[in-house]
């Protein structure tokens, strides 16, 4: 035997010899339901009246239990999760005796005894709990046929959903969601199922089947002082069946609209009374909602022109609807001794579905996401390792092409322990190590692939105090190191729990909270778009022509801002503090390529004229040609002869434009990536760049861009839960949550630079009238006369029409870009993240839940915040500011009913969800959503057979209100799913 495992016999041997030796008697007994299942996981609490001596249990796999307890009477409590408690009084223990204690709990409707283990990260009655947890039964979960775990949680209180597909939803509590969401931590059973490195939460990933989950829980407010990095909006826990608990075989077969078919299997078993198995799978397929973006089309358009003018590009790809997703988990318990217990899960799932992030939709091919875990659980330690990781498959990006590569991986090692001073005071203490290891292949990290490991390490602590019967104080401090932060983290809980009667709690919390830097804020190095002005074909020519090489387009890169050493994002100025840029055009005039040059130079600006000025004429010339032949036939002149002269006077048009001009100025301005409203016709008056910043004062500009730091939330919340007259449970939670250095979404950082139009305008007007006033241009002045009439304001001038062509054409053409000194790439736009100030929200959650009679329930809630919208907040380390958007509603309101006629075993529920309108901003998803209401309807039937058979029917949106629920997704329709069930 290893020193290792004599020390652990030695320690249990002196533990089980101290307990004896305080012990006089023991109080052992069996706990069941009604129908003979044994309830592991019963809590058994002892205590004395006399001396306030307190002790308890935790029921095993078969539902048995031993306490050892000083001979004397008790009061013993029998709870478990959703059976009525058993309160057993003057209950005797002698010395040297077993009292036997058996038990058989009945279910109840209200749940307010049953148990919850994420707000405390142990197991704790849920009024007993320091934070707001809402729980979803598995008998809820069951009578559900849901496609993704999503659908078992969008009816809670606080929750956001943002439904992209069939299975296919971003999940937050309290807003500031995103297309690319994983602010809200999300765990299967105490593994992080996120998916790695992107650090998005892609809930239809996890392998789970709705018959392996036995709860869902969801914290709301933050959870760093427990759970770490990234917790600050609140953790959503999944805990499925242990196979000791769920013995036998579940079958569903479904199908329904929009192609979809679906089967699950799951099957659980033991060996003996030491060793229990389960394993699980599911597949489904079916068409999407379709949708169409477009920027993709204008991509797809730009590609098809440069393949026309000779270059040697495959063409973009288009969305594929069909969806498809296939997954398989098995999970091996061993109960080594009555005290130790191992758990090894593993799971892989494989998805084809469309996925959007930031910087547009990418169409996902046998994405892998995989995982491995071992749990040890012996007393009051927890011990656990897990590995995630993935394989892209055949992804790529819809708006470039572009192929998608992601092997990357999260291996996480976790120890945590419990602990009792005396019948008052509870210790629990951890420590965590997260190692997130991007493998994009350069795809996604780009030129950042060999330096964006992140290292994450804490440790915290939690202290329970009962200071009187009826009042508890949690108390929890937590210290994390990041590798590529320049300081550690410390986050304080404190919690006053208030308990005047057994069936109501009053908490008064706080908590400091704070959300690390995703590989993507600090390391993304990825081209979201390639020339989306569409510049090289129109000026590859020119380049050809001055022999000059290849023409470098201006495209757009979104690029996280750590730089190793140094500050971020960093713009060259002049001595006045302008910003210096780069152009392509650069070569024009005989400069190097990624020469800086300042904005106003005289030189400069007449190289950007005299391109404007050829663009602009090549583009108006056809035009005029054409104006003028209809102008000449209709004074008589012959159709032949007519468009001869024209084409003379169209050759002859160019000398009135002069090639110089004096004064030229250049304006600063910045893309305009709001996305236009689902199936409206494009509107010619949407400027394509914005060239005032967000207070509508100031004009365009560069500022600098720090690197990214962590994101503090602090949080203040009174609640309330409890039961009114038997029937009612009411719950209430009014929160401040005070959001310091906010890591706004990713957003163009980089102005383009353009001709003045005003000023390019006022002299090119001048110099036009002055060319047309001179009498050997009288032919093409008339000619010009023409445009006057048939498009313009009929003054009896040309000059203003023409004015106003060429000036449009010039200075709507951006000639270069403010590019970093970092940039790789001297003339991209890029797109990166900043941290904003503080943002300050107050908001409501109620909920209420009322039960006639055992057979149905009425539920509600309705969540509240004062603001979804924070115009011009302003950037933290720096100058400038920008509009922040919540991306969710300030009111929603959730209705629900479920009624259960036991002796027909037929179950029906419905629910209706009202989510006001709200405006989004979320990377290049920028708009407003529209309200909408929503009613889902489900049906479970057991079909009166000697097999256990069940019907059940679900139909999503059933009055086919069609609705979008985030700007970038499809508008969302009805969907009636049918399935067949077999249980043995």
């Amino acid at each position: 035997m290893s020193k290792i495992a004599k020390l652990i016999c030695l320690w249990a041997t002196l533990g089980y010899g101290v307990a004896w030796a305080q012990s006089d008697g023991f109080i052992e007994g069996t706990v069941t339901g009604e129908a003979g299942e044994t309830l592991p996981g019963t809590n058994i609490a002892v205590h004395s009246l006399a001396d306030d001596y307190k002790a308890g249990a935790t029921a095993d796999a078969d539902g048995q239990f031993r306490i050892a307890v000083p001979a004397g009477n008790y009061q013993v409590e029998i709870t478990f999760v959703g059976y009525k408690s058993d309160l057993r009084e003057n209950v005797q223990v002698r010395a040297g005796q077993t009292t036997r204690l058996d038990a058989v709990l009945v279910e109840q409707v209200i749940f307010l005894g049953q148990s919850v283990v994420s707000a405390s990260r142990r197991q704790e009655k849920i009024l007993d709990a320091p934070a707001s947890v809402s729980v979803v039964e598995g008998s809820e979960i069951r009578n559900n046929p849901a496609l993704s775990l999503s659908d078992h949680v969008k009816n809670l209180p606080a929750v956001d959903i943002a439904k992209r597909g069939l299975a296919n939803a971003n999940v937050v509590v309290r807003g500031f969601n995103n297309i690319f969401s994983g602010t809200l931590l999300t765990l299967t059973d105490n593994r992080i199922a996120r998916v790695p490195s992107l650090r998005v939460n892609a809930l239809n990933f996890i392998p789970l089947t709705n018959d392996d989950v036995e709860r869902i829980e969801v914290v709301l407010g933050p959870g760093s002082a427990l759970y770490g990095p990234n917790s600050a909006d609140g953790v959503m826990h999944i805990i499925t069946h242990s196979p000791f608990t769920s013995q036998g075989t579940n079958v569903h077969v479904g199908m329904g609209e929009r192609d979809l078919r679906h089967a699950t299997v799951r099957h659980a078993g033991v060996v003996g009374d030491r060793l229990g198995y389960k394993i699980s799978g599911q597949y489904y397929t079916g068409t999407e909602w379709e949708y169409t973006d477009p920027e993709e089309v204008k991509a797809q358009a730009l590609r098809q022109a440069e393949i026309d003018a000779g270059a040697d590009l495959p063409p973009l790809k288009t969305r594929d609807p069909n969806n498809s997703n296939q997954s398989v988990e098995a999970r091996l318990d061993w109960r080594a001794a009555d005290d130790l217990t191992a758990i090894l899960s593993a799971g892989h799932n494989k998805a084809k579905i469309i996925g959007g992030t930031g910087v547009g939709a990418w169409q996902s091919i046998d994405w892998q996401y995989n995982y491995v875990q071992l749990r040890l659980l012996y007393r009051d330690w927890f011990l656990q390792a897990f590995r995630n990781w993935n394989e892209a498959g055949d992804t790529y990006l819809l708006r470039t092409g572009d192929p998608v590569v992601d092997r990357s991986s999260l291996n996480v090692f976790q120890a945590q322990h419990t602990s009792r001073l005396g019948q008052h005071q509870r210790f629990t203490y951890g420590f965590d190590a997260l190692l997130t290891r991007p493998d994009t292949d350069g795809t996604i990290m780009g030129s950042n692939e060999s330096d964006d490991d992140l290292n994450e390490y804490g440790g915290y602590v939690q202290s329970e105090t009962a200071l009187r019967d009826m009042l508890d104080l949690v108390l929890a401090l937590r210290y994390d190191y990041h590798n590529h932060l320049a300081d550690p983290e410390l986050s304080p809980r404190a919690a006053l729990v208030f308990k005047p009667q057994a069936t109501q709690t009053l908490r008064l919390t706080y908590n400091r909270a704070f959300s690390t830097p995703t590989a993507n804020n600090l390391y993304l190095d990825l081209q979201t778009a390639r020339d989306p002005f569409g510049l090289n074909p129109n000026f590859s020519p020119l380049f050809s022509a001055l022999g000059l090489g290849e023409f470098k387009s201006i495209d757009v890169w979104t690029q996280g801002n750590y730089r190793s050493p140094g500050y971020g994002f960093t713009f060259r100025r002049d001595e006045t503090g302008r910003p210096l840029f780069r152009s392509p055009f650069a070569p024009v005039a005989g400069l190097p390529a990624d020469q800086y040059l300042p904005l106003d130079d005289p030189l400069f600006t007449n190289v950007m004229w005299g391109i404007g000025r050829q663009a602009a004429l090549a583009q108006f010339g056809p035009a005029f040609q054409e104006l003028a032949t209809g102008a000449l036939m209709a004074q008589g002149m012959g159709a032949e002869d007519a468009q001869a002269t024209a084409g003379q006077l169209a050759a002859a048009l160019p000398g009135i434009v002069p090639e110089q001009l004096p004064g030229l100025r250049n304006v600063m301005g910045r893309l305009n990536i709001e996305t236009e409203p689902l199936g409206a016709e494009p509107d010619p008056n949407r400027p394509p760049f914005f060239f005032l910043e967000a207070d509508g004062t100031t004009p365009i500009t560069a500022y600098d861009v720090p690197r990214i730091h962590s994101a503090i939330t602090q949080t203040i919340e009174l609640g309330y839960k409890g039961v009114v007259a038997d029937k009612v449970v009411v719950a209430a939670d009014l929160y401040q949550s005070r959001i310091e250095d906010f890591v706004g979404s990713v957003s163009v950082e980089t102005p383009n630079v353009f001709l003045d139009p005003q000023i390019l305008g006022a002299a090119l007007g001048e110099s036009i009238s002055a060319a047309l006033s001179d009498p050997n241009n009288a032919q093409l002045a008339g000619a010009l006369a023409a445009l006057d009439a048939a498009q313009g304001n009929n003054n009896g001038s040309p000059v203003d029409e023409l004015t106003g062509i060429l000036t449009a054409g010039a200075a709507a053409i951006p000639y270069g870009t403010v590019s970093p000194e970092q940039a790789s790439d001297p003339y991209a736009m890029i797109m990166s993240y900043r941290n904003f100030e503080a943002v300050t929200i107050r908001g409501l959650d109620l909920s209420l839940a009322y039960f006639p009679a055992d057979h149905w329930r009425l539920t509600g809630n309705y969540s509240f915040v004062n603001d979804n919208f924070f115009e011009n907040l302003q950037y933290s380390h720096g100058e400038g500011g920008a509009d922040i958007a919540l991306n969710a509603p300030r009111h929603k309101v959730k209705l629900g009913m479920n009624y259960n006629f036991a002796e027909w075993g037929l179950a029906l529920g419905g629910q209706v969800r009202y989510i006001d309108s709200f405006p989004m901003s979320s990377g290049v998803y920028v708009g407003e959503v529209d309200s909408y209401t929503v009613l889902d309807l489900n049906l479970t039937y057991q079909l009166p057979l000697e097999q256990d058979l069940v019907l059940q029917v679900d139909a999503s949106n059933a009055l086919n209100q069609t609705y979008q629920s985030f700007v970038g997704a499809p508008v969302v329709g009805r969907l009636v799913f049918g399935q067949v069930g077999l249980r043995f």
